[in-house]
């Protein structure tokens, strides 16, 4: 996907080349019809710069599912959970491990493709330093 572009001379592989993309499209109306402008906001461009050719209904679909964090939704809550209630005490030593197990941790809801709410992390740590 999507089938590479035909020959101009033939109109069959022509005309399942354009039922192809029109069948992708009504996939990704479906797909975004109802979502939210923040959601939409993170779709890919209309049309690929590298190729010209328009986002297909495959990536609307990862796009979402990475925004929405599908793939790991109950570790990344679970993580970001532990990581708001974690506490810091008031020794340099402590301090230091406090802030390495945030960087730790942030790193890991990274890797898992979390879409982070910096102003709620960035409160959350500073709220939680001495």
């Amino acid at each position: 996907y999507p089938p590479p572009m035909p020959p101009t001379q033939d109109p069959d592989l022509w005309s399942k080349y354009l039922a192809w993309w029109k069948t992708d499209s009504h996939a990704a109306h479906v797909l975004t019809a109802r979502l939210s402008p923040s959601i939409l906001a993170c779709l890919p461009e209309h049309n690929d710069s590298a190729t010209g050719l328009p986002r297909t209904s495959r990536a609307v679909l990862a796009a979402v599912k990475q925004f929405c964090n599908v793939n790991s939704v109950a570790a990344a809550s679970v993580l970001k959970e532990t990581l708001f209630a974690r506490s810091c005490g008031t020794s340099h030593s402590a301090i230091n491990s406090f802030c390495e197990a945030w960087r730790s941790d942030v790193g890991a809801l990274r890797t898992m493709g979390y879409h982070f709410d910096w102003s709620d992390f960035i409160f959350s740590f500073l709220s939680q330093l001495p």
